[in-house]
Formats: C-alpha cells, sequence, structure tokens
C-alpha cells in the first residue's frame, strides 16, 4: 500500500485545486456571515417598523375613541352656550343701555369665536364702545354678523378697516369700530 504525502503545512505550498478548494470555502464563509448580518439588520429594521405600526394603530385607536364622543360634547357646549345667552338677555336691560362690563365680555367672546384678537376696549358714554379688533377678513365679517344680531344685539356707529403688521412679521386687519348697545323698543318698531 502506497501512502500519499501529506499536503506541507502552508497553503502555498499546496496544490492549485487544494488552493481554489480553500479560497472558495473562505469566500463561502464571508458571503454566509455577511448574509446573516444583513437578515439579522433587516429582522431588527421589521421589528422596529412593526412596533411603529403598532404604537400609531394604538393612537388612531384613541383618537377614535376621544373624537366619538365629539358630537355629544359639541351639543352640550351649544346647549350652554344657549342658557349663557338666556341668563345674559335677562341681565340686558330692556332700554338698551348696556354696561360695559357686559358689552366687553360678549364682544371678546365673539372675538375668539371668530380667531380675531381683540387689541383695545375703551368704554364710552352712554352704552356705547371704541374696540380695536385685528384678524382675517372673513373672522372680521363673521364678527359684525355676529355682534349685530339678536339676542344682545349691538349697533355699529361707526368702522375704519385698516391693514397692519402682527406680532410674527405677517399682515392682518385691523377694525376699528365705535359701537352701542341696540335699543329693542327701536328694533321692534323697524319690523314689519
Amino acid at each position: 500500500m502506497k501512502r500519499r504525502p501529506a499536503l506541507p503545512t502552508h497553503p502555498a505550498h499546496w496544490p492549485p485545486a487544494a488552493r481554489i478548494a480553500l479560497l472558495l470555502v473562505a469566500a463561502l464563509a464571508c458571503a454566509a456571515s455577511g448574509l446573516v448580518l444583513y437578515a439579522h439588520e433587516r429582522s431588527a429594521l421589521r421589528q422596529a417598523a412593526e412596533n411603529l405600526r403598532h404604537s400609531l394603530q394604538s393612537r388612531l385607536t384613541d383618537a377614535l375613541a376621544k373624537t366619538s364622543g365629539l358630537p355629544a360634547m359639541r351639543a352640550q357646549e351649544n346647549r350652554l352656550g344657549m342658557r349663557l345667552l338666556v341668563a345674559q338677555e335677562q341681565l340686558w336691560p330692556q332700554d338698551g343701555h348696556a354696561d360695559a362690563g357686559l358689552l366687553q365680555l360678549k364682544l371678546a367672546r365673539r372675538a375668539e369665536e371668530c380667531g380675531l384678537e381683540m387689541a383695545s376696549f375703551k368704554p364710552l358714554p352712554p352704552a356705547h364702545a371704541e374696540i380695536s379688533v385685528g384678524g382675517e377678513y372673513a373672522g372680521l365679517l363673521r364678527f359684525v354678523e355676529l355682534v349685530t344680531r339678536p339676542p344682545l344685539p349691538v349697533r355699529i356707529e361707526s368702522m375704519e378697516l385698516a391693514v397692519h403688521a402682527t406680532r410674527d412679521g405677517g399682515q392682518a386687519l385691523l377694525m376699528k369700530a365705535v359701537l352701542g348697545a341696540a335699543r329693542r323698543d327701536a328694533d321692534t318698531q323697524t319690523q314689519p
């Protein structure tokens, strides 16, 4: 029996077929380890995306649950607003001479509803006030509409619109007006 000679210890002395086999094994080992690292990184990214999806889905569910009660809360707000208007109407003097505090309260609330900023309020005798309100044109129109209709109507004596700079560097309209409480007996006489 003939014994095969052992391979030399250094791969440089190996025959070409053995060296090629060693290079293939090393290349396959490197490719396999790279594939494992790539798959691990992709798995971590997929897990993070899945966690984010679950988090967003739970936040959406919570938001939908909160908004489902919104119509009931709006209806309650409307009922309370009507009760407040009825209570204020009882406080409004029949002759139309409103005190400055009640007039300022009404105007401030209406300005806030219309997204406007009340810049100034100056009471004038008798039952009149000079105001400055700033904001968008549509908000100013809505404000005039709301304050001039019952209950507690206000009559606008004079009005001036001007463009002014806002705090954030933009531009908005500024309405300066003199107004007073409308007399109810005059309102009822003008209606057919």
